[in-house]
């Protein structure tokens, strides 16, 4: 117990000399700033001195009244009068400190005669130069609002306790300084600690080394009305580390806007967690595998193509006779057959190497001017062949002059296979046409034949690579399915699409976008 001796003695070590006369203000100030007072009870006279802060303290004007028994005993209530008396009497016999806290205190006229009130008192014993006890002093402070803000606090976190037992997230309010008020009981469900591990100059330790800086974000007290969002991993108890989404709001006082708590509301997020990185790994095996597909169809299409033009041009000398004729009639016939087969094997695979390089993103385009029925014509003239030898009718409806910006090369690969699958599925006798229509924000080409047709259920899978109609009676004439891929894949890469509108038995329409709009325009 500190007593008015020492506190004297305190002030005055750190007094500048000469002014030992200001130590009763001094004094008076302490008393003042603790709300405390002293007291000395002379057993030898039965009189009471009391300091300036005791007399502030119970309430009375020392002009008014003066201490004495029967006036002390009357303020107290009738249990702490025994259970006082008892308490000095023991610290005479005993010559001990002593200490009691006094409830139902009444205090004077000068603070209205409140009842009810906490005074905390501690004290000790004098003794005098004959060896006997002379006097008791001691010191009272008024603690009854601090009484009444823990007993509001431990009813608010019961209250608290309550209405987050059956959260599922961890629930803690602090103070400004950090200090925590009440926790939900989740803490201890997810990471397996009590408030007293997660305290000032604790919880960063259990912080994952490289989420330290996440994790001191939430240092930072939020605005009024804002928010401030970490996600990080702490240790749980057995070591394992927990991912936690913290959310932290600022609750201010309304009268003076000071920080009055702080609560944190912190998520299990470790499944979510897990499960990302599960899709993150699984979607870089699948990129993986994907380019090495891509890388083996393009390294392939190139160890293929090279045999494959060296077979063709050898192939069409032949057939041109340029060295002699080749002596017999079967002969001229296979090498139709061998030039034939090899240039369907060629289109096979520059489509697969066109898609390959699609897959892999190394396709490169060079945008520029084109004219559009110039190129349209050009392809139909290369087309024109094959449509003669399948006896279907290859024709170009009314196009107006019209110049797009778009790769040349790749608007006339989406032609040549618009064109040689309408061919190829059409029979003898059919139709196909190639027409242009404009629009405000595209430019559609759209190729239409009198063919086989698509079923409903086919139509769903097509455009995808390696897929075909499975009811297509015509698939003996070859293909891979990568066509129609193609068409979809360059033609979105000029911000474009591509659709399919087909009727089983009576014809399919192969509509394909350019959303760039046209460059120009020619005279017509």
């Amino acid at each position: 117990m500190i007593t008015r001796t020492e506190i004297q003695q305190e002030l005055q070590s750190f007094l500048p000399a000469g002014q030992e006369a200001r130590l009763g203000a001094y004094f008076s100030l302490v008393e003042r700033a603790a709300h405390i007072g002293f007291w000395r009870y002379d057993l030898t006279d039965q009189s009471h001195f009391w300091s300036p802060g005791m007399y502030r303290l119970m309430g009375i004007d020392p002009k008014d009244r003066k201490p004495d028994n029967d006036w002390l005993r009357r303020q107290l209530p009738p249990e702490n009068q025994v259970k006082i008396t008892e308490i000095l009497a023991q610290a005479i016999r005993t010559r001990s400190p002593f200490s009691y806290c006094l409830h139902g205190v009444s205090l004077g006229p000068l603070l209205c005669g409140i009842d009810g009130q906490v005074i905390d008192m501690h004290g000790e014993v004098e003794i005098g130069d004959n060896g006997r006890v002379t006097a008791l002093i001691g010191v009272c402070q008024n603690i009854t609002q601090r009484m009444r803000d823990e007993e509001a606090r431990t009813v608010a976190q019961e209250q608290y306790r309550v209405m987050t037992r059956e959260a599922s997230d961890i629930i803690i309010f602090y103070t400004a300084a950090g200090d925590i008020l009440f926790a939900s009981e989740a803490l201890e469900r997810i990471l397996g600690r009590g408030t007293n591990e997660i305290e000032r100059g604790k919880f960063f330790a259990l912080v994952h080394p490289d989420d330290i800086a996440e994790a001191r974000k939430l240092s930072m007290i939020p605005r009024r009305g804002q928010t401030v969002t970490a996600t990080y991993r702490v240790q749980h108890r057995d070591g394992h580390y927990i991912w936690l989404e913290v959310v932290t709001r600022t609750i201010y006082d309304d009268r003076t806007g000071a920080v009055r708590n702080i609560v944190s509301v912190s998520r299990d997020i470790t499944a979510r967690k897990e499960h990302e990185q599960e899709i993150a790994a699984a979607r870089m095996r699948a990129e993986a595998a994907n380019q090495a597909k891509s890388k083996f169809l393009a390294n392939m299409s190139h160890e293929l193509r090279t045999p494959l033009n060296a077979i063709i041009g050898f192939t069409e000398l032949m057939r041109q006779r340029i060295l002699g004729p080749l002596g017999n009639a079967r002969y001229e016939e296979y090498a139709d057959i061998i030039y034939q087969s090899g240039q369907h094997l060629l289109d096979l695979i520059s489509d697969m190497l066109d898609m390959a390089k699609i897959e892999a993103g190394k396709l490169k385009l060079n945008f520029e001017k084109v004219d559009l029925p110039g190129t349209i014509r050009d392809t139909v003239d290369l087309m024109q062949d094959r449509a003669d030898a399948a006896g279907v009718d290859l024709v170009i409806e009314a196009v107006s002059p019209l110049f797009i910006t778009a790769d040349r090369r790749a608007v006339k690969q989406i032609l040549l296979n618009l064109l040689s699958n309408a061919i190829k599925f059409t029979p003898q006798g059919g139709r196909v046409s190639v027409a242009v229509e404009e629009h405000d924000d595209k430019t559609r080409v759209i190729v239409r034949d009198t063919g086989i047709g698509i079923a409903a259920d086919d139509l769903k899978r097509l455009g995808q690579p390696f897929e075909q109609a499975r009811s297509n009676p015509f698939l003996a004439q070859g293909g891979t399915g990568l066509g129609l891929a193609l068409i979809k894949a360059l033609s979105e890469s000029h911000g474009g699409g591509a659709t399919i509108e087909s009727i089983e038995g009576e014809g399919t329409t192969v509509s394909v976008d350019f959303a760039v709009r046209p460059a120009a325009r020619a005279a017509a």
